[in-house]
Formats: C-alpha cells, structure tokens, sequence
C-alpha cells in the first residue's frame, strides 16, 4: 500500500465515522420523537441531510472545526420550527445527547488508538524492505478496529437508552435545558481534552498520553462516568414523568369521586324537593277539593295555574336521554343561573350510544366546569354557555362554547391550564381538560380546544364501540 493509498483510506475512515454517527442519530430521533410526529422516512432524510453535511465539511480542504456542529444544530432545529414546534424540546435534548454520546466514545477510542499504535510500533520490523508498506497495512487494521468499536459502543448505548424509554414523552422546555445542561458541560470537558491530547511544538509534537501514562486508566473511566451520569439523568427525568402521569391519573380518580358526589347531592337535592311537593300536595288538594265542591271554579282553575307554575319551577330544565348526564347538566344549568349566565343545551345522549354514561358524565362535568369558571370572570351581561351533543354515523360529537374574558394561559407544554384560584401545584392545573383527551383516546376520539377573542370553543368527538 502507497501513501496515496493510505491518503485515501484516512479520507474513507472520516467518512465512516461520520456515517455512524449519522445512523445513530436517527436511532435517537426514533427513540425520543414519535412517529405520530414524524415518521421514519422523514427523519431518515433529516440524518441523511446532517450527514451530507459532515462528509462535506469533512473532505473540503481548508479547516472546518467546529462548523459541523453549529450548521447541523441550525438545520435541525430550522426544520422542526417549521415542521412542528411543540418538539423542539426534545430535538434540542436528542441533539446534544448525540454529541456527548460520540465524546464518550472518542474519549475511550483515544486510549485504544493510542494502545494500537504502542502494538504497531513495537511489532514493526524497519529492516524489510516494504516496512512503509506493512505500515499502512497495520494503520489500516487499526483503523478498522476503531470503526467497529465505534458502531459496537453505539449499539450498547443506544440499547441502554431505549431500555431507559420505554414511552416517547413530551419534553417541555425546562425538562430539555435541564437534561441538556449535563451534555453540554460533558460535551465542553471531552472537546478540551480532545484539544489538548496531540499538540503541534516547534520542535516535534507533544502527547499526552506519553507524557501521562497513567491517562490510560482515567480516561475510560472518565467515559464511563460520563455515560453512567447521562443515563441517570434520562432515567431520572424518566421517573419524573411517570410520577406525574400517576398523579394525573390519581386527580382523575378524584375528579370522578367529586362527580359522583355532585350527582349524589343533585339527586337528593331533587328528592327533597319532591318528598315537600308530597307534603304540600295533600294540604292543596284539600283546598282544591273544597274549592270545588263549594262551586268556586275560578278559583279553583286560578289554584291550579299557581300549583302549575310552582311545579315548572322545582323540575329539571333539561332532559337528555340519560339520567347521568341529566344530573350533570341540570346541575350546571343551576349554576349558571345562580351566575346570571345564559344557559342553552341541545344534547341527546340515550344507552345505546356505545359509550360509557360515566364517562360521558365525566367529560361534561369538567368542560361545563372550565366554562362556569372562564364566564364567572366576564361581566354578567356577557355571560353564555352553549352546549350541544349528538350522534353523527359512528361519532358521538360534543361542542360547548363560552366567552371568557379572552385570556388564555398556556404550560409549559403548550397546553391550556387552568386558572382556578387555590390551586398551588403548577403541575395540576387543567387536569380536567387533560382528563377528558384521556377519555377522547379511550374511545378513539379527539379533543379540538379554540380561542377567538373572546369566545372559547372545546369539541370531543367519542367513537361508538363496536356492537
């Protein structure tokens, strides 16, 4: 082998390593972005189109240190601003995982090479006359090893870390900085080493390794502990958010006991109302069948209008079909009066519809709620709530519309939260719209939330289960 030759196997080794990395980043992407977000093809062009662009960083001839890593982080972060915004987050995370990741390899594979080299040089024989030759040859395998160790310690890693995430979770921005702290000063630390290992003297060339042989020891080490803190951080951070689903889930469980509690009141409510209906009702009969038999028609026709009337007054508003949401919805027709807010409903909700009475009590419960609380802020001649529901082929459609005073404050995962006073814990408010996107996934449905100036729109489509 010439040195030309071995010229161009350097450049081919560049490359290759390059490559890894490429199919290692969309392994990560996969990992941390969902497919309902972007699918496979998309990010297998994002990594090719990173990669394109290390390899031709790489082979032009001026020096580029550095360049990779600012233009590719601008590329990906310039395609998921335009592509979907809400998962920056995690690509920010992805990004600087991925560099620390290479860094934790490149540190080890310095004490490899640096082995390798001691083998090559030690097993040399200067005296044949292809030394040169054999030299590259060796140079080559070394090389060879090197790539191999390169893809082996980005399968364990990546292994490691799909075992660690099992869920693709959203990140919010403060999750992404936090985690993305320990890459960077990881990422910092390796790149000064790196810098630092061959440096260039007026008179020959110093290395660190033969200056510090002790470096072989601490420097995996320093890689491991490197890689071990990272996985601790992903599964710390993983932890956190399996924490808070459960406790999403155990404010749910608490949301369903409070409607069960309100429908147990509400329906007492309405049997006392018809236990002194009851009661009334002999003494009125009474003076109604005196009325009559004295002959005194007028009044009693007079009578009954006013008992009518009284009557009207103590039923329920609405009938739907269903005596859960009946109690959900008269309940906050009540309230709202009690608001001075207009109250309209136009909902048919009957048994057969292949959708569970509770939760379709559970779903009304907390969007009547989050809209009694927007119209309680607004002045009361601008009060209104609107609540319609029906069945459309397979499709149970639920829309209920409210002004607000047209604020709309927003978590730290660009979702809607609440802003009920009392509630301390940033981390529940909106739970109940949370809990209701729980219900629309139960049933294959979806949750559309809007805001336009001054009126608020939430529509649930539910499917019917089969048969």
């Amino acid at each position: 082998m010439s040195e030309n030759d071995f010229r161009i196997v350097e450049q081919f080794y560049g490359v290759m390593i390059i490559l890894v990395r490429g199919f290692f980043f969309q392994a990560l992407i996969n990992t941390f972005v969902s497919e309902e977000i972007m699918d496979k093809t998309k990010k297998m062009v994002l990594s090719i189109v990173v990669t394109v662009e290390g390899i031709i960083l790489f082979v032009v001839p001026v020096k580029t240190t550095g360049a990779w890593t600012i233009i590719s982080f601008l590329t990906i972060l310039a395609v998921f601003f335009f592509y979907n915004k809400t998962v920056i987050p995690n690509i920010f995370f992805v990004y600087f995982l991925w560099l620390n990741m290479f860094f934790v390899w490149y540190i080890a594979n310095v004490v490899l090479s640096d082995c390798l080299s001691d083998w090559l040089i030690e097993s040399m024989d200067y005296s044949r006359p292809d030394a040169l030759a054999f030299f590259y040859k060796k140079m080559l395998f070394n090389m060879s090893l090197e790539i191999i160790f390169l893809i082996v310690a980005f399968i364990a890693i990546y292994n490691c870390i799909a075992k660690i995430c099992k869920l693709r979770r959203d990140m919010s921005w403060t999750e992404a900085l936090f985690l993305s702290i320990y890459s960077v000063v990881s990422y910092c630390i390796a790149y000064m080493i790196a810098q630092v290992m061959v440096v260039p003297l007026d008179e020959g060339v110093f290395i660190l390794l033969d200056e510090k042989r002790n470096l072989r020891i601490a420097l995996p080490i320093l890689a491991l502990l490197i890689f071990v803190g990272e996985m601790t951080a992903i599964a710390t951070w993983q932890r956190y958010r399996r924490l808070l689903e459960e406790d999403l889930l155990l404010q749910e469980q608490v949301q369903e006991q409070e409607y069960i509690r309100k429908r147990i009141e509400y329906t007492e409510k309405y049997h006392d109302q018809i236990r002194t209906l009851r009661h009334d009702m002999a003494g009125k009969l009474m003076i109604l069948k005196s009325f009559l038999e004295n002959g005194k028609y007028n009044d009693a026709t007079e009578f009954l209008s006013e008992m009518d009337v009284e009557l009207n007054s103590n039923s329920m508003r609405f009938f739907t079909g269903n005596p859960v949401t009946d109690v959900v919805i008269n309940e906050a027709a009540f309230q709202a009066e009690k608001l001075g807010c207009e109250f309209t409903c136009d909902f048919c909700f009957t048994s057969d519809k292949g959708i569970s009475a509770v939760d379709m009590g559970i779903v009304l419960n907390n969007l009547l709620d989050n809209a009694l609380e927007a119209v309680s802020g607004i002045p009361e001649d601008k009060r209104y709530i609107k609540l319609l529901g029906n069945l459309k082929d397979n499709f149970f459609l639920i829309k209920i519309e409210n002004s607000f005073d047209g604020k709309v404050i927003r978590g730290n995962d660009s979702r809607i939260v609440s802003r009920k006073k009392g509630t301390e814990d940033e981390n529940q408010h909106g739970i109940g719209l949370k809990s209701v996107m729980r219900i629309a996934d139960k049933y294959l449905g979806t949750t559309d939330v809007k805001s336009e100036a001054t009126v608020f729109e939430v529509k649930v489509m539910l499917q019917r289960a089969a048969g």
